[in-house]
């Protein structure tokens, strides 16, 4: 009798945002997003501001320019392309409310009645 193959895994669905979050969780992206916000800026003013190495920031700032978040002005400074500007009142709204978040106590960040431990922790 032949054997049965394992089911193959279903495929995993397009998960925009996700990506979004892998792509600027990336050492060093939302820091070079965020300092690019007030306007352009040379390479070697990037490295300062987040303080890695050129090679790290290069990377990171070719994965922005090949995801459409910044772009190279004609200056040769780097900035935030139309959608990058577009991504700007999402994270600031974030960073107020990680601005909250970090005065929280750990005390406080964990709800009244919460169990020590959800579902699958363990």
């Amino acid at each position: 009798m032949p054997r049965s193959q394992p089911p193959r895994p279903a495929p995993v669905e397009a998960f925009p945002l996700g990506d979004l979050v892998d792509l600027l969780g990336r050492r060093g992206s939302l820091i070079a997003l965020w300092n690019l916000r007030s306007g352009s800026q040379p390479f070697r003013t990037l490295v300062q501001l987040t303080g890695l190495g050129e090679a790290q920031v290069s990377q990171r700032l070719r994965e922005l320019r090949e995801a459409g978040i910044v772009e190279i002005d004609e200056g040769g400074e780097y900035r935030l392309s139309s959608h990058g500007r577009r991504l700007q009142g999402p994270l600031e709204d974030l960073g107020h409310w990680a601005d909250g978040w970090a005065d929280l106590t750990p005390r406080q960040r964990v709800p009244r009645g919460a169990a020590d431990r959800g579902r699958g922790e363990g």
